[in-house]
């Protein structure tokens, strides 16, 4: 059956290119559309935003303009973003943070909040801490926090210890939007290419 499609009946280039893309692209497609339709039952993901400088380079200071904090006066000050989501279909409550412990985020230089931080969020030297702490379905936190100098962001940055709990952590931006979109044209196309080859099989063999 094979070998007799190959050769002539129910065979064509183009049946075979559309084939090949359907494949390519049926897999990431079952996969989002499965993602969008049953998320995991728990998941947060973690962004951690570009450091932002507050005094610009040395020779773009401004003149007598001074940061201070606790009484020292801070020589290069960044601000960074932290932005927690909770993703999944239910939400993450005291008990999935193992023996108490909270999401750690390391940023190797001090920190301090700034404004008025969500309950649950303190810093101990160069970590910020969240949690425990009940994060509902779709809830956002966001976090902001002051350095002396610019932080070192990475993935290895955060530690957490959440069970029954999957965690993503993003560095640089906030893309989820992005995201969200790039699944919705990834499943369109995968369905889409899926119609063509059935089209065209379904031509090429009563034709």
């Amino acid at each position: 059956m094979a070998l007799n499609l190959l050769e002539g009946k129910g065979f064509s280039a183009v049946t075979l290119a559309v084939a090949v893309f359907a494949l390519l692209f049926a897999a990431p497609a079952l996969y989002f559309a499965r993602e969008a339709v049953f998320p995991p039952r728990r998941r947060l993901s973690i962004h951690l935003l570009t450091p932002a400088r507050i005094l610009g380079h040395a020779g773009d200071r401004v003149e007598d303009l001074d940061i201070w904090r606790r009484g020292r006066v801070l020589e290069d000050p960044y601000v960074v973003t932290v932005i927690v989501r909770n993703t999944g279909r239910h939400a993450v409550d005291d008990d999935q943070f193992y023996r108490g412990r909270p999401i750690r985020i390391n940023f190797r230089v001090p920190v301090a909040l700034l404004g008025s931080p969500p309950e649950a969020v303190a810093v101990d030297d160069q970590d910020l801490l969240i949690g425990p702490y009940l994060i509902r379905q779709g809830q956002e936190l966001q976090i902001q926090v002051l350095t002396d100098r610019a932080p070192v962001l990475d993935k290895d940055a955060v530690s957490e210890y959440l069970k029954d709990a999957k965690v993503a952590v993003e560095i640089g931006s906030y893309g989820s939007q992005v995201g969200v979109a790039v699944r919705a044209v990834v499943i369109k196309l995968g369905v889409v290419l899926l119609l063509l080859y059935g089209a065209a099989a379904y031509s090429n063999w009563y034709h």
